[in-house]
Order: structure tokens, then C-alpha cells, then sequence
């Protein structure tokens, strides 16, 4: 992760994300996810079917990432942190203001709420 954070511009890695998000989720996927970053810097897909953690690396054949599905997961909010627990792990996610996590919030649980 961090040879990737070094070498790319942010505008670059959220283009090569984007890319390996592309070649990871269906058309329908595609049509509604979130990309997050959680405060160590690891990019994290919310969509339809669950969660995708993904690990990057310099080349995108390389990338991997882990999957969890929607049963295994848990949110929980307290002010600017959003905490997503997966089995035993734990990933936080810090927000300027305490509105913004709320709203994030619940885009994610609409998200899978309203799954088809």
C-alpha cells in the first residue's frame, strides 16, 4: 500500500481504484457503490453484495482484495468516526463533521437496505 501511495497523486490512485473497481463489480454493481478510505489509508467498496477491502499495488494485475459479505458486517457511529466491524476487525473511518458521518452513514445502510 504504501509503495502505491507514494508513487501515484491522489487524483492518480482514485483513477487506478476506479479501474480495478471497474474490473472487480458488475454493470449493476457498478451502478451503486462507495468508495472509502479508512483513517489508515485502506481503500474500502461498499456495494450491494457486501464489502470489498482492496490491498493496491504499483501494477493493477496485482491488485487483491478481501471480500466480505453483507451478513458479516456491522456499522456503528460515534461523532466524526464511523467503525466497520467485520468478524474481528475493525475499520475506522474519521469525517469532518459529525453530519457528514451521519449521512454516510445512512447512504450505507440505504445501500443495503434496498438491495435487490
Amino acid at each position: 500500500m504504501n509503495d502505491f501511495k507514494q508513487v501515484f497523486s491522489q487524483s492518480q490512485q482514485f483513477l487506478i481504484l476506479q479501474a480495478y473497481i471497474d474490473s472487480q463489480l458488475s454493470s449493476d454493481e457498478l451502478m451503486n457503490f462507495t468508495l472509502l478510505e479508512t483513517v489508515d489509508e485502506i481503500p474500502v467498496v461498499f456495494y450491494s453484495a457486501g464489502v470489498m477491502i482492496i490491498d493496491p499495488a504499483i501494477d493493477l494485475d496485482q491488485f487483491t482484495h478481501v471480500f466480505f459479505p453483507i451478513t458479516k458486517l456491522e456499522l456503528q457511529q460515534n461523532e466524526t468516526n464511523l467503525t466497520l466491524i467485520l468478524f474481528d476487525r475493525k475499520l475506522q473511518f474519521q469525517f469532518s463533521e459529525v453530519e457528514e458521518t451521519k449521512q454516510v452513514a445512512e447512504d450505507l445502510i440505504y445501500l443495503y437496505s434496498n438491495r435487490e
